[in-house]
């Protein structure tokens, strides 16, 4: 009668596969010595299917040797794909890096160079004296205020120098319940700068319209700013 199935209740058996699915190779299985009792002839009398199931399992012509063999060929191809892939990937991503830690560079030397061309054409806002006028604190303020990154403070910053040019105008005489009133009441040529507040009130309603498509930048902001200014020192406003 062939007992060849009882190898699979042999635990030797079951580690010796396995193992060789993580492409181990098992040697023959330890037999007990006949010499070492009475029961040596038993065990004896079952070599030949213990050697038999041994070598079924660690044989080269044995199915799950064959199918060990295939696996590993198979995880080699795969391997070596994975790899290729990995290697594609880590180029790529290195590559990318590259470019963005450029671009960010550039950005930076950018922005550098453009608050280095600012300061030299601008300078920057002199001490305030013991006797400056009392207007001169608040346009500070709003001059600081375009100069921030922050968009919303260039444009309250504009809108709050317009109505500061009214003010100037409703000192001067010119009546009106808007700037833009009082603007059109001021006949040309009445004062050197009035070139200079018209274009900074026309840029002034390109801010206030929220329909436009007027795109304001911190440069545009400063420059606006200076143009309001210049109209506030020929009448020693600020």
């Amino acid at each position: 009668m062939d007992y060849g199935f009882l190898k699979f209740l042999n635990l030797e058996y079951w580690y010796c596969l396995v193992y060789s699915l993580f492409g181990g190779r098992c040697g023959s299985l330890d037999l007990p010595d006949p010499s070492l009792g009475a029961g040596g002839a038993s065990i004896s009398s079952g070599s030949a299917t213990t050697t038999a199931t041994t070598a079924s399992i660690t044989g080269g012509d044995g199915f799950f040797s064959t199918l060990i063999d295939a696996g590993s060929a198979v995880w080699h191809v795969v391997g070596g794909v994975l790899v290729a892939v990995w290697a594609f990937y880590s180029g790529l991503a290195y590559t990318f890096s590259g470019l963005l830690a450029t671009s960010i560079l550039g950005s930076v030397l950018g922005i550098i160079f453009i608050r280095y061309q600012e300061l030299a054409k601008y300078g920057i806002l002199p001490p305030e004296s013991a006797d400056a006028h009392p207007l001169k604190t608040r346009w500070n303020k709003l001059l600081k205020g375009a100069m921030t990154s922050d968009p919303k403070q260039w444009r309250e910053s504009i809108l709050e120098a317009d109505i500061m040019l009214g003010d100037l105008l409703g000192t001067l005489g010119y009546l009106g319940e808007t700037t833009a009133d009082k603007m059109r009441g001021v006949p040309e040529g009445a004062f050197v700068t009035l070139p200079a507040a018209w274009e900074a009130h026309r840029v002034r309603n390109f801010v206030s319209a929220r329909a436009s498509d007027f795109i304001l930048t911190q440069r545009e902001a400063f420059r606006v700013m200076k143009l309001y200014e210049q109209v506030f020192e020929e009448f020693k406003y600020v």
